[in-house]
């Protein structure tokens, strides 16, 4: 299998890119915060990194239907994951939840309303 040089940098700017669009159009479609966790922020960029979203949003929508939302108005072109929970279901949920401390070790917040419920 040929090795090809400076596709994590590729990667990473087409990373960057997304990530900036979704900055941009998330707080329109109801996003109160939004953060990115994982290998991104923590420069663990290989090709196959994705993009992971945790996307705090007020709705009624059933959980395991919530991401559809976000992938068919933002479209990515690149890999990404959304994790989307309510403001009261993130409060819950990240006080003593094992993955929620875990994620908040890498997690960058990009945008916040003036709820500012991550922190």
């Amino acid at each position: 299998m040929p090795i090809v040089f400076g596709f994590s940098n590729h990667r990473k700017n087409c990373l960057e890119r997304e990530l900036s669009n979704f900055t941009k159009e998330a707080p329109q479609l109801g996003a109160k915060s939004i953060a990115v966790f994982g290998d991104f922020p923590l420069g663990k960029i290989t090709p196959e990194t994705p993009l992971d979203l945790l996307i705090i949003q007020q709705t009624n929508e059933d959980f395991h239907n919530r991401d559809e939302f976000w992938i068919t108005h933002l479209r990515p072109t690149v890999h990404t994951r959304f994790f989307v929970y309510t403001p009261n279901e993130f409060s819950s949920i990240s006080q003593n939840n094992y993955t929620f401390n875990v994620i908040k070790k890498s997690m960058e917040i990009i945008f916040q309303d003036k709820d500012k419920v991550l922190k």
